[in-house]
């Protein structure tokens, strides 16, 4: 297993050789991702394995990351798990992709190298959750909604009340 991720590689290669990359990149690395979140403080780990899997290349991947979201509520920072697993099926062509066993995603794959560094971020982009918030109340309103609500006390109407009388 090889521990240093280099940022592109030859994926047809890395299949023939059955590689394995882990590795530890800090957010700073990934300009996209940058425009989703708050910092660029910590790091993404990665690991991707590539090998054949029922007769079809492919490549598996894990990648995990503590993220600094902007919380949708209250526009304060917060902090989100982000983690992702994939399988792709690596095709030379479209009409390959059809022919993949459903267990895969189709990724297409040149005789030249490609950029791991743009496919961990793009599993990241896709595991950010559509709405981050708090998981309690963050903002003055949302708190101050809460304590009125515990203050109230909620008396139920119930309109076919009267008809339990007629049915006696």
């Amino acid at each position: 297993m090889q521990k240093k991720l280099p940022e592109s590689v030859d994926f047809l290669k890395q299949v023939e050789r059955n590689a394995c990359f882990e590795v530890a990149w800090p957010v700073s690395r990934f300009a996209r991702l940058a425009e989703a979140i708050c910092n660029n403080q910590g790091e993404v780990t990665a690991r991707l394995k590539f090998g054949t899997r029922a007769g079809t290349p492919c490549l598996d991947g894990y990648v995990q990351a503590e993220l600094e979201l902007r919380c949708e509520r209250c526009l304060g920072p917060v902090k989100q798990h982000i983690e992702s697993g994939f399988r792709f099926g690596l095709i030379s062509s479209a009409d390959e992709a059809d022919l993949l066993p459903k267990e895969f995603e189709p990724l297409l794959a040149s005789d030249a190298e490609q950029s791991l560094l743009e496919l961990v971020e793009d599993e990241l982009l896709l595991s950010l959750p559509i709405v981050a918030r708090h998981d309690e109340a963050c903002s003055e309103v949302l708190q101050k909604h809460k304590k009125d609500d515990d203050e109230v006390q909620h008396d139920t109407y119930r309109p076919f009340a009267a008809l339990k009388d007629l049915m006696s």
